[in-house]
């Protein structure tokens, strides 16, 4: 299965997502990490993960070899650029399930409802693909901005599901990355809720494909 995590805005945490959930995956199959983003930012985390990685953005090598990984891997998963480039639509024609990382804040939500716009038309121009699942990421637990952002991205608003799992802005996960490590690797009782919210997260989201979308 090709994963592709997008948004248009940068600071989403697509990046902290994607190597949570290839480091996941990696506990069930094969998996390999494409880096499309600029900055490359999964590229040195993988290598301390001593997970595969390969740095991809150019569009037309992306539309060529996601393909071709997929037959190499059990999963591929994408860290897409903060932009709604040629990159992240050569992602959306060849990604299975895109997931999109929204935070729950008014600019953020803004940016994501653009995103949507081109997530419609990929799954037009695809007859269906990719499945497509959002989820609240840097989240504050409790806060009326959190309130607001499940109700604006309800189904019956966007047209797409929104995930039950919540991440919440623990700053675990802000360190793994720099640490060399994952949540899996720390310790702390922080550290467990961040796994405990990431396994629910990714379990959820491998549904998706099998739930009408």
């Amino acid at each position: 299965m090709i994963i592709g995590l997008t948004n248009q805005k940068g600071g989403s945490g697509k990046t902290t997502v994607s190597g949570h959930l290839a480091y996941w995956l990696s506990k069930r199959g094969t998996v390999i990490v494409v880096d499309a983003d600029a900055q490359q930012s999964s590229t040195n985390w993988m290598k301390d993960l001593q997970l595969s990685c390969k740095t991809m953005i150019d569009p037309d090598d992306l539309f060529d070899e996601l393909p071709q990984l997929a037959t190499q891997y059990d999963n591929v998963v994408v860290d897409g650029p903060g932009s709604l480039s040629e990159t992240t639509k050569a992602i959306l024609s060849r990604c299975d399930l895109a997931l999109v990382p929204c935070k729950p804040a008014g600019l953020d939500m803004h940016s994501t409802s653009k995103m949507l716009r081109i997530l419609r038309q990929a799954r037009e121009l695809r007859g269906g693909l990719p499945h497509v699942g959002l989820f609240l990421n840097h989240a504050k637990k409790g806060t009326i901005l959190l309130k607001d952002a499940i109700r604006a991205l309800a189904e019956q608003n966007t047209g797409f599901p929104l995930l039950k799992t919540v991440i919440y802005d623990l700053q675990v996960i802000a360190d793994a990355p720099g640490q060399g490590t994952s949540v899996w690797g720390m310790s702390g009782a922080t550290a467990k809720r961040a796994i405990i919210d990431f396994e629910s997260l990714f379990t959820e989201a491998l549904k998706v494909p099998n739930a009408k979308n």
